[in-house]
């Protein structure tokens, strides 16, 4: 499915034909994405000036129909024409880059796996690719719907010439909607690597709970065994006052308990919370590591986690300005749709053609680029949740305290920072647009609060003088 839309873009100029070669024709590659804008300028111009094709300048268009016209028609050139400025800057360098940044992550992934020895891998990659061809199935069957719509209504008033109203009217928002749908692709891609991850580090924890830890517990801090000493004082009498033996020996001991002092205090206070592992310590057996196991993967999952979050800021800053306009449009779509169909065609629904024409086409573009708009809040919290949870798999097997993380401190010293990394990592990166708002459920909420003020106000309006007016209402 992914390719037929990369398919769908180059032909309509989105994207560059040869976006994966490096060294091909630069004429030949953007061509498109130069025409295809040019013949829609035209177009709009037409109808704009000439005023022969327009859907606003036929006689029972009545003046609600006319100003519904060119709110979808302005609004749509708006976002056309902001998209492709945007597509024009960098498209074809993010999409090598991209791909040589992946195949890394790829083949370092794969390594891991083998050292690992996953073998339920592929299960979950066909559970993950069912439900993704549905959601790109479902897309499919809503926009083509919208296109057979939108194309019948013209077809049935302009004839042959449908085309070109049609490239004012919904091509914009079908090539708004294409490009957040190279966005979806991409965020999914990096979501589904974070899965894998997941998985990986989900190995680990799954043995640290199988696995005996050892008998001796070591202080991985100060790098060395916490074994409690005592040392006895030789007393000696001279005259008035007491002195000791072994001074040499005791200032030496002195001076290394002095450093552990800290440290056995705090094993002391945390003596109560690992009362609650289900490790037995005095009942246990040494198991011994002899060959490759899945915590040998600990360096080179933190790495990928770094290459994957990179990656991450990569594709945001590629698609974030783009989301802005997209999301803009919606909004005013779908605003604009629910004050039709409840204040003009609730009332006057089935008396002028054009009008209901006109209150159809918000309805269902606004269902349109709601639902992308909702797969791309989607995605983009499911690969930020998914990198949150790489955190806690990591603080969890820390928790149990696994034989390999106390025999070597390197492991613990990784896992510490990886989680502090991590912690201001969150606070400085996440899928918005261009700062400003983030891509998650909370915009969801925000557009929500929103557009029912906005509705307040416009549901206010006493539509039906203009209505009587038009003739629509006796």
């Amino acid at each position: 499915m992914i390719k037929i839309m990369n398919w769908f873009s180059m032909v309509i100029g989105l994207i560059p034909l040869n976006r994966q070669q490096s060294e091909t024709n630069f004429i030949l590659d953007y061509a498109m994405m130069c025409i295809v804008p040019i013949f829609y300028v035209a177009c709009y111009l037409l109808i704009n000036v000439s005023q022969l094709v327009g859907l606003c300048f036929l006689d029972s268009c009545n003046s609600v129909c006319r100003l519904s016209n060119h709110l979808f028609m302005h609004l749509g050139a708006f976002l056309y024409l902001t998209i492709t400025l945007m597509s024009l800057y960098r498209r074809k360098e993010f999409f090598l880059q991209f791909d040589e940044k992946l195949n890394d992550i790829d083949a370092v992934i794969q390594k891991c796996q083998s050292v690992a020895e996953m073998d339920k891998v592929k299960v979950t990659e066909v559970k993950h690719s069912v439900a993704y061809h549905f959601t790109w199935l479902f897309l499919f069957c809503v926009f083509t719907f919208a296109l057979y719509y939108d194309v019948r209504a013209l077809y049935l008033t302009f004839g042959h010439l449908a085309f070109i109203p049609f490239m004012v009217s919904s091509f914009p928002y079908l090539a708004g909607s294409i490009i957040q749908g190279e966005f979806i692709y991409h965020v999914s891609v990096i979501s589904q690597r974070f899965e894998q991850i997941n998985m990986l580090l989900e190995k680990i924890n799954q043995e640290a709970r199988q696995r005996h830890a050892p008998l001796t517990v070591f202080d991985i801090e100060s790098e060395g065994k916490k074994e409690r000493k005592t040392v006895t004082p030789i007393a000696a009498t001279d005259g008035s006052r007491t002195t000791f033996g072994n001074e040499h020996k005791l200032a030496g001991e002195m001076k290394r308990q002095k450093g552990q002092q800290k440290n056995d205090e705090d094993e002391s206070d945390t003596s109560n919370d690992e009362e609650e592992d289900d490790f037995d310590y005095d009942n246990a057996t040494i198991v011994e590591n002899t060959g490759n196991t899945s915590e040998a993967n600990l360096p080179d999952l933190f790495k990928l986690h770094d290459k994957i979050l990179a990656l991450s800021v990569i594709t945001n800053g590629e698609f974030g300005p783009q989301c802005v306009p997209y999301m803009a449009a919606c909004f005013v779509v779908s605003i604009f749709g629910i004050f039709l169909e409840t204040k003009v065609n609730f009332i006057v629904g089935g008396k002028s053609r054009l009008l209901d024409y006109m209150t159809y086409l918000y309805v269902i573009w606004s269902f349109t680029t709601m639902v992308v708009a909702y797969i791309v809040l989607r995605l983009c919290c499911n690969a930020n949740n998914h990198s949150k949870q790489s955190a806690m798999i990591v603080h969890e097997i820390m928790q149990k305290k696994p034989a390999f993380m106390l025999s070597n401190d390197l492991f613990y010293n990784k896992m510490k920072s990886f989680t502090l990394q991590f912690l201001h990592w969150e606070g400085f990166f996440q899928f918005n647009g261009v700062g400003l708002f983030a891509l998650d459920y909370t915009f969801i909420f925000s557009t929500v609060s929103a557009a029912t003020s906005y509705l307040i106000v416009l549901l206010q309006f006493d539509m039906t003088a203009i209505l009587r007016n038009e003739g629509l209402m006796s």
